[in-house]
């Protein structure tokens, strides 16, 4: 494929003319050098046979976790998930500021567990947690990434994963991998478990892990070049999502920093060791079937994330419906129908072979986010009116 190049120059300074209200034109001075950047579009035969382009700004690439501009090199590596405890007892969590993306989802019991998204920088995080057990689910949503999965313990059907889903590479803190792990002592167990961005990446090292991406690899979200606000829509400065009567946790539009806040259990959710609350430049509710697996005798559930959906995403105080889709060349086990009898079965391939979810706006144009993070709420499509927009 023959590659085009396209240049284009932004500045940094714009000059601006004001209007009084009565007519009155007046002159603004420059506040600073006009300073510029190039921005490179080129094709790349890399990606997929489609027309996507990649693009760089000053020899940097934007990340495919939150379309800020990164090293080409970073963005070659793979992202690390981590499961992160939820419930009121581990509050305030550690660590999870720094997460580029934050998945919520329900767990048996009406609980939600978080699976955060680290940046392959993530060394420089100290403490992370407390870590928490894995369901399937998880580690399915961590695949789509090609990211490695961390967790301290699992489901039945989590293990039966990690026994024969060949592509997903794991960090079992409570098991193969426990050197890398450990408990605090200013909390009881089982919300005292931690690691490290740094253990992590021994354990991934220790475990011979590729730390690049697959060659098959493809992204989830598009973005912006820069931040763009949605022209249609409604209005949303506060959205709430309400799994039950006793699990209602919200974000808050923050119109001055222009991102969500997220509170939970009546208060803010803090990350311990900065001490700031998390914030969020977009919010996607993503709608999805929630079936109770057969005879499980805990109460287990199983997500269908394969074949298509509906939800919502909000950024700079504006939410819109959207859909998302995926469809992988090879399929997961349907524990839903198991009824407790697991097979063998080897399942190999490529992380992208099991499909990555992809989402668009209503008219089936690709959904482009802002730049910056991104929480993602995995919500049961049979209580949408748990869903309260204000």
């Amino acid at each position: 494929m023959n590659k085009r190049f396209l240049a284009l120059t932004l500045t940094s300074a714009i000059v601006l003319t004001a209007f009084s209200g009565c007519g009155k034109k007046e002159e603004e001075e420059p506040t600073s050098e006009a300073t510029s950047y190039s921005i490179t579009l080129n094709d790349n035969s890399m990606l997929d046979d489609s027309d996507e382009v990649l693009m760089t700004r000053d020899g940097k690439v934007m990340s495919d976790l939150t379309g800020e501009w990164i090293d080409q090199e970073l963005a070659k590596e793979r992202p690390m998930t981590v499961m992160v405890n939820n419930i009121i007892d581990a509050m305030p969590q550690s660590g999870v500021e720094s997460a580029a993306i934050i998945y919520e989802m329900l767990e048996e019991g009406g609980i939600t567990r978080l699976m955060a998204i680290y940046e392959p920088d993530y060394t420089g995080v100290e403490k992370i947690g407390p870590i928490r057990s894995a369901r399937h689910y998880y580690d399915r949503k961590a695949l789509e990434y090609d990211a490695v999965f961390v967790h301290w313990g699992q489901s039945i059907y989590a293990q039966h994963e990690f026994d024969t889903l060949k592509p997903l590479d794991q960090v079992d803190l409570n098991g193969k991998d426990g050197a890398y792990g450990f408990r605090a002592s200013d909390r009881v167990a089982p919300h005292n478990a931690y690691s490290s961005g740094d253990k992590i990446l021994q354990a991934i090292k220790s475990d011979e892990f590729d730390t690049n991406k697959s060659s098959s690899y493809k992204k989830m979200f598009s973005f912006n070049v820069s931040e763009k606000e949605l022209e249609d829509g409604n209005a949303a400065n506060k959205i709430t999502t309400a799994y039950s009567e006793g699990r209602k946790p919200w974000f808050e539009y923050d119109s001055e920093n222009k991102v969500y806040k997220r509170f939970q259990y009546g208060e803010p959710q803090i990350d311990a060791e900065t001490g700031n609350q998390l914030a969020f430049k977009n919010v996607i509710i993503q709608y999805a079937k929630h079936i109770p697996i057969k005879g499980d005798t805990v109460g287990c559930i199983d997500i269908e994330y394969s074949g298509k959906g509906e939800g919502l995403y909000a950024t700079d105080g504006k939410i819109i419906p959207i859909k998302w889709s995926k469809k992988g060349k090879k399929k997961f086990v349907d524990y839903s129908i198991t009824d407790g009898l697991l097979d063998d079965t080897k399942r190999k391939g490529n992380p992208s072979d099991y499909g990555v979810t992809q989402f668009t706006t209503m008219d089936g144009k690709p959904l482009k986010l802002n730049p910056g993070k991104t929480w993602v709420t995995v919500f049961p499509d049979d209580n949408k009116e748990g869903i309260i927009v204000e």
